[in-house]
Protein backbone atom coordinates (compact mmCIF):
# COMPACT_ATOMS: atom_id res chain seq x y z
CA UNK A 1 0.00 0.00 0.00
CA UNK A 2 1.28 3.57 -1.11
CA UNK A 3 2.88 5.74 2.06
CA UNK A 4 2.89 8.51 0.18
CA UNK A 5 0.56 10.15 -2.15
CA UNK A 6 0.74 8.29 -5.45
CA UNK A 7 -0.50 10.60 -8.70
CA UNK A 8 -1.06 10.26 -12.42
CA UNK A 9 -0.76 13.14 -14.92
CA UNK A 10 -3.60 14.28 -16.69
CA UNK A 11 -2.74 16.50 -19.74
CA UNK A 12 -4.46 18.26 -22.60
CA UNK A 13 -3.09 20.90 -25.44
CA UNK A 14 -5.42 21.78 -27.69
CA UNK A 15 -6.81 25.01 -29.74
CA UNK A 16 -10.38 25.73 -30.00
CA UNK A 17 -11.62 28.03 -32.68
CA UNK A 18 -14.46 30.07 -31.87
CA UNK A 19 -15.88 28.90 -35.58
CA UNK A 20 -14.98 27.74 -38.62
CA UNK A 21 -12.81 30.57 -40.11
CA UNK A 22 -9.66 29.90 -38.02
CA UNK A 23 -8.49 33.49 -38.60
CA UNK A 24 -11.52 34.71 -36.01
CA UNK A 25 -9.15 33.21 -33.29
CA UNK A 26 -8.93 30.64 -30.93
CA UNK A 27 -8.96 29.45 -27.42
CA UNK A 28 -5.46 28.19 -26.74
CA UNK A 29 -5.50 25.44 -23.49
CA UNK A 30 -3.01 23.77 -22.20
CA UNK A 31 -3.85 21.76 -18.87
CA UNK A 32 -0.92 19.79 -17.22
CA UNK A 33 -2.38 18.28 -13.94
CA UNK A 34 -1.32 15.73 -11.47
CA UNK A 35 -4.55 13.76 -9.68
CA UNK A 36 -3.83 11.84 -6.41
CA UNK A 37 -4.72 8.53 -6.88
CA UNK A 38 -3.29 6.24 -4.44
CA UNK A 39 -2.59 6.05 -0.62
CA UNK A 40 -2.65 4.01 1.77
CA UNK A 41 -5.98 5.60 4.03
CA UNK A 42 -8.83 5.76 1.40
CA UNK A 43 -10.33 8.53 3.43
CA UNK A 44 -7.79 10.58 3.13
CA UNK A 45 -6.68 10.56 -0.31
CA UNK A 46 -10.59 11.16 -1.27
CA UNK A 47 -10.56 13.90 0.75
CA UNK A 48 -7.18 15.22 -0.61
CA UNK A 49 -8.68 14.73 -3.97
CA UNK A 50 -11.80 16.51 -3.56
CA UNK A 51 -9.84 19.39 -1.91
CA UNK A 52 -7.52 19.54 -5.12
CA UNK A 53 -10.29 19.03 -7.81
CA UNK A 54 -12.30 21.58 -6.38
CA UNK A 55 -9.46 23.72 -6.32
CA UNK A 56 -8.10 23.02 -10.20
CA UNK A 57 -11.70 22.76 -11.81
CA UNK A 58 -14.42 23.18 -9.03
CA UNK A 59 -16.54 21.62 -6.83
CA UNK A 60 -18.87 19.80 -9.72
CA UNK A 61 -15.70 17.97 -10.83
CA UNK A 62 -15.30 16.35 -7.70
CA UNK A 63 -17.86 12.58 -8.70
CA UNK A 64 -16.22 13.24 -12.28
CA UNK A 65 -13.27 10.28 -13.01
CA UNK A 66 -10.07 11.03 -13.17
CA UNK A 67 -10.16 10.23 -16.81
CA UNK A 68 -12.95 12.13 -17.55
CA UNK A 69 -12.07 15.67 -16.07
CA UNK A 70 -10.08 17.46 -18.28
CA UNK A 71 -12.17 16.42 -20.82
CA UNK A 72 -15.51 18.10 -19.23
CA UNK A 73 -13.46 20.65 -18.06
CA UNK A 74 -12.33 22.27 -21.64
CA UNK A 75 -15.52 21.13 -22.97
CA UNK A 76 -16.98 23.73 -20.38
CA UNK A 77 -14.21 26.68 -20.82
CA UNK A 78 -14.99 26.32 -24.58
CA UNK A 79 -18.37 26.85 -24.62
CA UNK A 80 -18.34 29.29 -21.93
CA UNK A 81 -15.21 31.27 -24.62
CA UNK A 82 -17.88 30.73 -27.40
CA UNK A 83 -20.93 32.29 -25.55
CA UNK A 84 -18.43 34.81 -24.48
CA UNK A 85 -17.10 36.01 -27.60
CA UNK A 86 -19.52 34.94 -30.71
CA UNK A 87 -22.02 38.29 -29.89
CA UNK A 88 -19.42 40.63 -30.51
CA UNK A 89 -18.62 38.96 -33.75
CA UNK A 90 -21.34 40.05 -35.20
CA UNK A 91 -21.42 43.62 -33.57
CA UNK A 92 -21.11 45.86 -36.59
CA UNK A 93 -18.34 48.43 -35.17
CA UNK A 94 -14.50 47.84 -34.71
CA UNK A 95 -14.89 44.93 -33.45
CA UNK A 96 -14.71 43.15 -36.74
CA UNK A 97 -11.26 43.28 -36.94
CA UNK A 98 -10.44 41.38 -33.79
CA UNK A 99 -9.43 38.34 -33.24
CA UNK A 100 -10.82 36.65 -29.85
CA UNK A 101 -7.23 34.99 -29.13
CA UNK A 102 -7.84 33.52 -25.52
CA UNK A 103 -5.47 31.80 -23.59
CA UNK A 104 -6.19 28.78 -20.53
CA UNK A 105 -3.24 27.11 -18.92
CA UNK A 106 -3.27 25.35 -15.78
CA UNK A 107 -1.10 23.10 -14.02
CA UNK A 108 -1.20 20.77 -11.12
CA UNK A 109 1.64 19.21 -9.10
CA UNK A 110 2.91 17.89 -6.40
CA UNK A 111 5.61 19.25 -4.50
CA UNK A 112 6.00 17.49 -1.20
CA UNK A 113 4.97 13.75 -0.60
CA UNK A 114 6.21 12.39 2.37
CA UNK A 115 4.31 10.30 5.23
CA UNK A 116 3.37 13.24 6.89
CA UNK A 117 2.62 15.86 5.00
CA UNK A 118 1.93 16.25 1.17
CA UNK A 119 1.97 19.89 -0.63
CA UNK A 120 0.48 20.53 -4.17
CA UNK A 121 0.97 23.98 -6.10
CA UNK A 122 -1.80 25.01 -8.78
CA UNK A 123 -0.47 27.71 -11.14
CA UNK A 124 -2.91 28.88 -13.31
CA UNK A 125 -2.60 31.49 -16.03
CA UNK A 126 -5.47 33.12 -17.96
CA UNK A 127 -5.81 35.71 -20.85
CA UNK A 128 -9.74 36.22 -21.38
CA UNK A 129 -9.54 39.39 -23.61
CA UNK A 130 -8.26 42.10 -20.97
CA UNK A 131 -5.63 44.20 -21.12
CA UNK A 132 -3.02 41.39 -20.02
CA UNK A 133 -3.12 37.94 -18.80
CA UNK A 134 -3.21 36.94 -15.20
CA UNK A 135 -0.63 34.51 -13.82
CA UNK A 136 -1.58 33.21 -9.88
CA UNK A 137 -0.11 30.15 -8.01
CA UNK A 138 -1.69 28.80 -4.84
CA UNK A 139 -0.32 26.37 -2.67
CA UNK A 140 -2.17 23.48 -0.05
CA UNK A 141 -0.21 21.62 2.67
CA UNK A 142 -2.09 18.65 3.63
CA UNK A 143 -2.03 16.03 7.15
CA UNK A 144 -2.13 13.26 5.89
CA UNK A 145 -3.16 11.81 9.22
CA UNK A 146 -6.51 13.58 8.27
CA UNK A 147 -6.27 14.37 4.97
CA UNK A 148 -7.37 18.01 6.19
CA UNK A 149 -5.23 21.36 4.92
CA UNK A 150 -3.28 22.34 7.21
CA UNK A 151 -3.74 26.15 8.83
CA UNK A 152 -1.28 29.12 9.70
CA UNK A 153 -2.75 28.69 13.20
CA UNK A 154 -1.32 25.07 13.22
CA UNK A 155 2.14 25.64 12.72
CA UNK A 156 2.41 29.17 14.54
CA UNK A 157 1.99 30.04 18.62
CA UNK A 158 -1.04 31.98 19.11
CA UNK A 159 -0.90 36.32 17.88
CA UNK A 160 1.72 35.24 15.15
CA UNK A 161 0.20 37.32 12.75
CA UNK A 162 2.43 41.03 13.61
CA UNK A 163 5.80 38.91 14.07
CA UNK A 164 5.35 36.74 11.20
CA UNK A 165 4.30 39.78 8.88
CA UNK A 166 7.83 41.70 9.59
CA UNK A 167 9.68 38.50 9.22
CA UNK A 168 8.04 38.57 5.98
CA UNK A 169 8.94 41.96 5.05
CA UNK A 170 12.37 41.41 6.06
CA UNK A 171 12.36 38.97 3.65
CA UNK A 172 10.86 40.73 0.88
CA UNK A 173 14.10 43.33 1.74
CA UNK A 174 16.76 40.42 1.41
CA UNK A 175 15.51 38.79 -1.62
CA UNK A 176 15.24 42.46 -3.17
CA UNK A 177 19.56 42.97 -2.38
CA UNK A 178 19.63 38.25 -3.44
CA UNK A 179 18.26 39.38 -7.00
CA UNK A 180 20.04 42.88 -6.86
CA UNK A 181 23.43 40.94 -7.04
CA UNK A 182 22.33 38.99 -10.41
CA UNK A 183 20.87 41.46 -11.80
CA UNK A 184 21.73 45.33 -12.37
CA UNK A 185 18.79 46.80 -9.91
CA UNK A 186 18.71 48.72 -7.04
CA UNK A 187 18.34 46.85 -4.32
CA UNK A 188 15.29 47.90 -1.49
CA UNK A 189 16.61 49.66 1.72
CA UNK A 190 13.07 50.28 3.01
CA UNK A 191 9.61 49.07 1.94
CA UNK A 192 8.68 52.40 2.89
CA UNK A 193 9.93 53.83 -0.25
CA UNK A 194 8.44 51.82 -2.82
CA UNK A 195 5.36 50.61 -4.25
CA UNK A 196 4.67 47.79 -2.14
CA UNK A 197 1.56 48.30 0.02
CA UNK A 198 3.18 47.56 3.44
CA UNK A 199 0.01 47.44 5.21
CA UNK A 200 -1.74 44.13 2.88
CA UNK A 201 1.89 42.40 3.57
CA UNK A 202 0.56 40.38 6.27
CA UNK A 203 0.40 36.24 6.05
CA UNK A 204 -2.12 35.45 3.72
CA UNK A 205 -2.42 31.54 3.86
CA UNK A 206 -0.74 30.89 0.51
CA UNK A 207 2.09 28.93 1.56
CA UNK A 208 3.76 25.88 0.79
CA UNK A 209 6.01 23.41 3.29
CA UNK A 210 9.13 22.42 1.57
CA UNK A 211 12.08 20.50 3.74
CA UNK A 212 13.76 24.17 4.43
CA UNK A 213 11.17 25.99 5.29
CA UNK A 214 7.55 27.67 5.25
CA UNK A 215 7.65 29.50 2.08
CA UNK A 216 4.59 32.77 1.44
CA UNK A 217 3.67 33.68 -1.87
CA UNK A 218 1.84 36.77 -2.79
CA UNK A 219 -0.07 37.06 -5.88
CA UNK A 220 -0.42 40.23 -8.68
CA UNK A 221 -1.88 43.29 -7.28
CA UNK A 222 -2.06 41.39 -3.52
CA UNK A 223 1.53 43.80 -1.94
CA UNK A 224 1.98 45.42 -4.89
CA UNK A 225 0.96 47.20 -8.29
Amino acid sequence: SHKTIKTEEKDLVKKFYLTSDTAKGALNMDIEVEIPVAFADTNVLKSVRAIIISNLFGDEYISQSNDSLVHFFSSELYAEYKENNLPLLNVKDSANNYSFNNEYNLSGFSLLSDKKIYVYGIKRYVDMGGAHGLETRNYYNFDLKTGKLIAEKDLFKPNYVSELSELIKKRIVEESKEIKDSKDTEPILSLEDTDFWTDSIKPNGNFYITDEGINYVFNPYEIAP
